[in-house]
């Protein structure tokens, strides 16, 4: 299935399929995860502030559970930093 991917603010290592803007579209097995899909993205949920599936909040410890379904927008936030 294909998923839109939105990386706001992503500092890390390129990703197949993410253009420099932060956003593409990856192919990722029927019943992947949000867990799974920020795996592949190598993403650590555990730094994130909010991930986001079609502009609703997924909490990290619905990321194992929260399934995607084919044309699901994920959009995956850094922490915010300052001071």
């Amino acid at each position: 299935m294909k998923i839109r991917v939105k990386l706001v603010a992503h500092a890390g290592k390129a990703v197949a399929g993410i253009g420099p803007n932060g956003e593409g579209a990856l192919e990722v097995p029927d019943g992947a995860s949000v867990a799974d899909v920020m795996a592949r993205l190598d993403v650590a949920r555990e730094t994130l502030t909010m991930t986001l599936v079609n502009d609703t909040a997924v909490r990290p410890a619905l990321h194992d559970s929260h399934i995607m379904v084919d044309g699901d927008v994920l959009t995956v936030f850094p922490p915010i930093e300052g001071g």
